[in-house]
C-alpha cells in the first residue's frame, strides 16, 4: 500500500514537472519559436505541428488541413519560416544599395535550381521569384522539396544513389543533366532537411567529387594533346557542377606564369613587376599584363564552350594575379611600389641617396607624392579592367574584376585615409601660421601709421567708397574666374550671391585621376590692399581639398558593400570637414577683431557723450566746445567711418569665402555627401561655419548701429537748444529745420554712404537701414518728450521731421518709412487750437495712424510735450476712448 503511495507521488511530480516544461516551452517568444521550427528536420517540423496546438496558430491561419496557401494560409512568422528553409539551400536575398536611390531587393539564386523551377513552374524571371518568395513561398519549397529529396534520400543508401540519379523518372540522364542533378542535390544538402543529413551528405559529397574527377581527368588529357573538342565536351559537363570551377582551375594551374615553366615571355613580366618604383614603371608592367591576359582570353575561348565559362576562367586568372598567394604577381607589384615610395630619401645639405631617382625636398612633398602615386596607379588598373571587360574574343566580367582590383588595396586603405588627412591638416594649418604671422606683421606697422591721428583721418577722407565697391566687384569677379578655371567647371557670374548656386552650373567638372593637372598655388591678386581674410589662401583650401577628393574618389569607387568605399567615403567628409573648420578658423578672428575696434569705438563715443553733457552743464550752449574737444569728436567719427569701412569688406569677403564653398561642395561633393541629410557630419560643419558668419555680422551690425545711434543722440543732446521748440514770442520764425536736425541727417548721411556703396547685396542693406529707422524713431520719440513745446516751436518741430522723413523716404523701406509718417503726422498736434486736438487726434486713430507704431502711452506722452497741455488737459482727456 505504501509503496504505491509513492509512486502516485512520483508520477504526479513528474506530470508536474512536463506541465511546468511544456509550459516554459510555450511562454517563448514567437520569434524563438519561429527559429526552432526553421532549424528542425522538415518531417519533424511537420510532427511538431501536427502535435502542437500553440505552435500551429505560430505557423497557420486556419490550421494545417485547409486548401490555402501563401500568406491565405500562414501567419507572418509562418511566411518567415518557409522563406527561411528556402535560404537554407543557398538562395540569397538581399537589398541592394544605390546611392541616391532606393535600396532594391535582389536574390541570387544557384544557377541549377534556376533550371529546377523553370522546368517546375516556367519561373526565370528574378522578378517573379522574388514575388513568389513574397507570397508563396511554401509552395515553392514544397516543389523543389517534393522533386528533389526521393534523390536525395536514395544516397543513403550504398547500393541506390547511382541509379537514382542516373535514371531519371522514365528516361536516362545524360552525363549534363546527371551533373546537373547532384548539383541540385548539393545545394539541397546544406538544408539539412532530414535526420539523417550528416551521413547522406557526406555520400553525397564523395559521389559528386569522383563524378568531378573523372571528367576532370578527361578535360586534362584533352588539354595535354590539344583536343579542343574534347575539352569542349568535358566543360559542357562540368559547368552544369559547382558552375564548372574544376575545369576553370585546370586552365590556371597549368599556365607557365603560375607552374614554374621556365618562359622567356613571363619571365620578363615577372622582373618588371618586382622592379616597379612609380607609377610610369608600373604602366608598363601593365601593359605586359594586359598582353598575358589578352592570350588567356584566347585560350579559355578556345577551351571552353558559351560566353559564360571563359568569361568566369579569365576572371579567375585576373583574380589570381591580385590574390595574396604565391602567384599575386600584380599584388606582389603593387607591394614593391609602396615599399619604394615610402623609402624615398629626403634631401639635405649632407645627405643624397643616390639608390633612387627620385629626392624630395621634405616629408610633406613624400606624402603627397605616395598619395597621388597611388591614386594614378588605381585609376591605371580601373581603365585597365574597364578595356578587359571589352576585350575580344572573351569579356571579363565588369564588377568582379573590379572588386579584385579594390580588394589588392585593402591593406594599406586606412594608412592612406590616414595619411590623406594628415598631410590636409598639415597644409592648413602651415597656410593659417603664415598668414598669422603676416597678419601680426601688418597690424604693426598699421598701428605705427596711426601714431599720427591727422594722418589717419586724410587717408579715411579721401577714400572713394563707390570706387571701392567698383574695385571689391572686380576682384570677386577675378576670383571666380580663377575658380572656374581651377575646379573645370563653367559658372556664371551671377551665381555670386545667390542662394540657389545649383542654377548657374552650366556644366559639371570632368572628374581627373589621381592628382589635377592645375597648379594648386594660385595668387589671385591683392588689389584690395590690406583685406581682413585672405581669398587666396581660402581658394588653395578649396584646391587642396579638392586633389585630396580627387585622390579618393577613385577608391569610392568600390561597390558599397566593400569595406573600401565606406572608408574612403568617410575620408571625403572628413576632410571636407577639416576645410570648413579651417576657413572657419581663419574668419572668426578677424571678425572678433573688428568686433572688438567697434565696442572700443561704441565704448569711446559712450566716454565722449558724457564728458558732452558735463561740458555742457557746466558752461553755456552758445559758449560751445573748445576747439580740442570737437576735433576729438571729428576723429572719433572718422575712425568709425573707417572701421565701418572694413567690417562691409570683411562682410563681402567671408560671404565670398562661403559661396566658394558652397560652389565646390555642388560641383564636388554632392556625390559623396547628401545634402539633405542633416545628421552628416559634413552638412552640420556647413551650417556651422554659416552661422558663424551670420552671428557676427548681426553682432557687427548691432555695434555699428548702436554708434550711429549714440552719435546721433550726441548731436542732438549737444545742438538742439530749448529755444528751438520754445522760442520768445518777439522771434520771427524761420520755418528751416533746426541745425540740431540738419547736422544729424547729414550726419545720418554720411554714416549710411558706406552701406549703400558696399553692400552689393539689396537684402542686407534694407535690414541694415530699416533698423537704422526703426532705431533713429525711437531716438526722435524719446528726444520730443525732453521739451516743452509751444505752438512756433511746433512749426519748427515740423520742419525739422519733415527733414528726417526726406532722409528716410530715400534710405528705408515703405513699412519702416510708415513709423517717420506717424511721427510727422502726430507732430501737428502741437500747432493746432487745443478745441480741435481731440477731434485731430480721434481721426488719427479711426486711420489707424498709429498701428504698429506707437502704444497709446506713447501718443499721450508726445501729445503732454505741449507747453499748455496743463491747462488744456481735461479738453483733452474727458470721456477719452482712445487715448
Amino acid at each position: 500500500m505504501r509503496a504505491d503511495v509513492t509512486k502516485n507521488k512520483v508520477v504526479a511530480r513528474l506530470k508536474s514537472a512536463n506541465e511546468f516544461r511544456r509550459q516554459s516551452f510555450l511562454s517563448l517568444p514567437i520569434k524563438v519559436l519561429g527559429r526552432i521550427l526553421e532549424f528542425l528536420p522538415v518531417d519533424a517540423m511537420l510532427v511538431v505541428l501536427g502535435s502542437c496546438r500553440a505552435l500551429r496558430r505560430v505557423m497557420h491561419r486556419q490550421g494545417p488541413g485547409c486548401e490555402l496557401a501563401g500568406d491565405q494560409a500562414y501567419t507572418t512568422m509562418g511566411m518567415r519560416v518557409w522563406r527561411a528553409r528556402i535560404q537554407q539551400m543557398g538562395w540569397r536575398i538581399w537589398w541592394e544599395r544605390q546611392r541616391g536611390k532606393e535600396h532594391q531587393q535582389r536574390i541570387a539564386v544557384p544557377r541549377s535550381h534556376q533550371e529546377l523551377l523553370k522546368s517546375i513552374c516556367g519561373v526565370t524571371d528574378e522578378t517573379e521569384i522574388l514575388n513568389l518568395l513574397k507570397t508563396e513561398p511554401d509552395l515553392v519549397f514544397k516543389a523543389i522539396y517534393d522533386d528533389l529529396i526521393s534523390d536525395y534520400m536514395s544516397f543513403g543508401s550504398a547500393d541506390r544513389c547511382v541509379p537514382a540519379v542516373i535514371f531519371g523518372g522514365s528516361r536516362v540522364r545524360g552525363p549534363a543533366q546527371v551533373a546537373q542533378r547532384l548539383d541540385q542535390l548539393l545545394w539541397f544538402a546544406r538544408g539539412r532537411f532530414t535526420c539523417a543529413a550528416e551521413y547522406t551528405n557526406q555520400r553525397l559529397v564523395a559521389a559528386a567529387d569522383r563524378f568531378e574527377a573523372e571528367y576532370q581527368w578527361q578535360f586534362k588529357r584533352a588539354l595535354v594533346v590539344g583536343d579542343c573538342e574534347e575539352m569542349k565536351a568535358c566543360a559542357r559537363v562540368m559547368e552544369n557542377i559547382r558552375d564548372g570551377r574544376m575545369c576553370i582551375r585546370v586552365l590556371v594551374d597549368i599556365h607557365p606564369l603560375f607552374n614554374g615553366v621556365q618562359d622567356p615571355r613571363y619571365a620578363q613580366l615577372v622582373i618588371e613587376g618586382n622592379s616597379v618604383s612609380n607609377a610610369h614603371s608600373f604602366e608598363s608592367f601593365l601593359n605586359k599584363l594586359d598582353l598575358l591576359v589578352a592570350e588567356h582570353a584566347r585560350v579559355v575561348a578556345a577551351a571552353l564552350p558559351g560566353t559564360v565559362l571563359p568569361r568566369s576562367a579569365l576572371f579567375c586568372l585576373v583574380e589570381e594575379l591580385f590574390a595574396p598567394t604565391k602567384n599575386g604577381l600584380a599584388l606582389r607589384a603593387l607591394q614593391n611600389l609602396y615599399k619604394y615610395l615610402q623609402a624615398i630619401p629626403i634631401a639635405t645639405d649632407t645627405l643624397t641617396n643616390e639608390k633612387h631617382e627620385l629626392v624630395v625636398p621634405d616629408e610633406a612633398t613624400k606624402d603627397i607624392v605616395f598619395l597621388t602615386t597611388v591614386a594614378s596607379v588605381v585609376s591605371l588598373l580601373l581603365q585597365t579592367v574597364d578595356k578587359w571587360a571589352q576585350m575580344e574574343p572573351v569579356a571579363l566580367p565588369h564588377e568582379l574584376a573590379r572588386r579584385s582590383v579594390f580588394a589588392a588595396f585593402g591593406d594599406i586603405i586606412d594608412e592612406y585615409v590616414q595619411l590623406e588627412r594628415r598631410v590636409i591638416e598639415r597644409a592648413y594649418e602651415g597656410e593659417l601660421a603664415q598668414w598669422t604671422s603676416k597678419s601680426r606683421s601688418n597690424t604693426a606697422t598699421s598701428h605705427m601709421d596711426q601714431v599720427d591721428g591727422t594722418k589717419h583721418v586724410e587717408s579715411v577722407r579721401l577714400i572713394n567708397f563707390q570706387k571701392r565697391q567698383q574695385q571689391m566687384d572686380e576682384y570677386k569677379e577675378r576670383v571666380l574666374q580663377v575658380l572656374q578655371e581651377r575646379l573645370q567647371i563653367r559658372l556664371d557670374t551671377q551665381a555670386l550671391g545667390t542662394e540657389d548656386l545649383g542654377a548657374h552650373l552650366e556644366g559639371r567638372r570632368r572628374r581627373s585621376s589621381g592628382a589635377s593637372s592645375m597648379p594648386r598655388r594660385t595668387v589671385v591678386g591683392d588689389g584690395l590692399g590690406q583685406a581682413p581674410i585672405s581669398i587666396d589662401m581660402c581658394l588653395n583650401m578649396v584646391l587642396t581639398n579638392r586633389d585630396a577628393v580627387d585622390r579618393l574618389a577613385v577608391f569610392a569607387k568600390a561597390p558599397l558593400d566593400m569595406r573600401l568605399s565606406g572608408l574612403a567615403q568617410e575620408a571625403v567628409e572628413t576632410i571636407f570637414c577639416v576645410l570648413l573648420r579651417s576657413i572657419g578658423n581663419h574668419v572668426r578672428p578677424a571678425f572678433r577683431q573688428i568686433l572688438n575696434e567697434l565696442r572700443e569705438l561704441e565704448h569711446a563715443v559712450m566716454v565722449t557723450t558724457q564728458q558732452s553733457n558735463v561740458q555742457q552743464t557746466t558752461a553755456t550752449h552758445e559758449a560751445g566746445y573748445s576747439a580740442q574737444h570737437v576735433q576729438a569728436e571729428r576723429q572719433l567719427r572718422e575712425k568709425f567711418t573707417a572701421a565701418e569701412l572694413g567690417f562691409f569688406e570683411l562682410i563681402h569677403l567671408s560671404d565670398l569665402a562661403v559661396q566658394m564653398i558652397e560652389i565646390y561642395f555642388k560641383t564636388y561633393l554632392e556625390e559623396f555627401i547628401d545634402e539633405q541629410d542633416f545628421l552628416n557630419m559634413a552638412n552640420q560643419e556647413r551650417k556651422s561655419l554659416e552661422h558663424a558668419v551670420d552671428d557676427n555680422v548681426a553682432v557687427g551690425m548691432d555695434c555699428v548701429i548702436e554708434i550711429i545711434m549714440r552719435q546721433t543722440g550726441h548731436i542732438l543732446d549737444t545742438e538742439q537748444a530749448d529755444s528751438d521748440y520754445s522760442p520768445d514770442s518777439n522771434v520771427s520764425l524761420t520755418l528751416m529745420p533746426t541745425m540740431a536736425c540738419t547736422r544729424t541727417v547729414q550726419f545720418l548721411s554720411e554714416s549710411t554712404v558706406v552701406l549703400q556703396n558696399m553692400t552689393g547685396q539689396r537684402q542686407i542693406r534694407d535690414v541694415f537701414l530699416a533698423e537704422v529707422g526703426i532705431r533713429l524713431f525711437q531716438l526722435l520719440l524719446e528726444h520730443i518728450k525732453k521739451y516743452q513745446i509751444t505752438q512756433p516751436g511746433g512749426f519748427q518741430l515740423i520742419a525739422d521731421l519733415n527733414l528726417v522723413y526726406d532722409w528716410a523716404s530715400q534710405h528705408v523701406d515703405a513699412d519702416t518709412l510708415r513709423f517717420f509718417t506717424a511721427l510727422k503726422d502726430l507732430a501737428n498736434c502741437f500747432i493746432l487750437a487745443p478745441r480741435d486736438l481731440r477731434g485731430f487726434l480721434q481721426d488719427q486713430y479711426s486711420r489707424h495712424t498709429f498701428d504698429g507704431v506707437m502704444r497709446s502711452e506713447e501718443v499721450y506722452d508726445v501729445v503732454a510735450c505741449r507747453a499748455d497741455y496743463r491747462d488744456i488737459r481735461t479738453q483733452v482727456e474727458g470721456h477719452c476712448d482712445f487715448m
